[in-house]
């Protein structure tokens, strides 16, 4: 069992503006907003935002749309551009070990500024999730023993809805990629789901059995050595 801690801000524009620091990119906005609000960046690894696409609501909770034009500063040159009046994002992500308590967190957000806009924070909430996940360490560990190049293992998370199928593959990405940083070594994480079918049977090959929905491999490895998927 790991303890993580998920956080949800909702911020809300007087004026959203079509800036590519909301719109472009989206499942990094709250690790940029952070970086650039003060977390080193070499703890962002420890982020984990929902890939839900953000829209914009109005104060009704109704899908925002631009009723107005007004002048934006826009890498350093004021352009006129369309706005969304009074809309609001909600965000929300996991932290996985940056050592933010909530307290620092909600110091972060105070800050009301993403790329060239302004907002005010409607609510932000915290609260702490525990994730069925297998003991990181005694896999780092087992694999590590292997004394290979490269060691390829694998791990079956079955039965879990989807979204913390997909939290748990993130957790394990961040966890495993800080202990192998310690030893100089590099981890890649895939979940069988998210590969192609050539991908997944170059896979399945090196480790000679079949991968299912539930399939999470992890490749760990010296920086000249990481392991390449196949795809012909």
């Amino acid at each position: 069992m790991a303890k993580i801690d998920r956080y949800r801000v909702v911020a809300r524009f007087a004026r959203l503006f079509p800036d590519p620091a909301i719109f472009e990119d989206q499942d990094h906005l709250v690790e940029r907003y952070l970086v650039q609000s003060g977390l080193p960046r070499e703890k962002a690894i420890y982020l984990y935002q929902n890939e839900d696409e953000m829209i914009p609501v109005d104060d009704s909770g109704k899908p925002a749309v631009a009723s107005g034009t007004a002048s934006f500063r826009f890498q350093g040159k004021n352009i006129l551009a369309e706005f969304m009046p009074n809309a609001s994002l909600t965000l929300e992500y996991h932290d996985f070990g940056t050592g933010l308590s909530p307290e620092d967190h909600s110091r972060l957000w105070k800050k009301q500024r993403i790329g060239e806009m302004a907002f005010q924070i409607r609510d932000f909430t915290h609260e702490t999730r525990t994730l069925n996940v297998t003991n990181v360490s005694e896999l780092y560990e087992i694999m590590k023993k292997q004394g290979q190049a490269t060691s390829l293992s694998s791990i079956e998370l079955a039965k879990m809805p989807d979204d913390a199928f997909q939290l748990t593959v993130a957790y394990l990405k961040s966890q495993l990629r800080k202990t192998a940083e310690e030893d100089a070594l590099e981890v890649e994480v895939y979940a069988a789901r998210d590969l192609s079918a050539s991908e997944r049977s170059s896979l399945e090959k090196r480790l000679t059995r079949e991968s299912t929905r539930s399939t999470v491999y992890v490749i760990l490895s010296k920086p000249s050595q990481l392991m390449k998927i196949e795809t012909h």
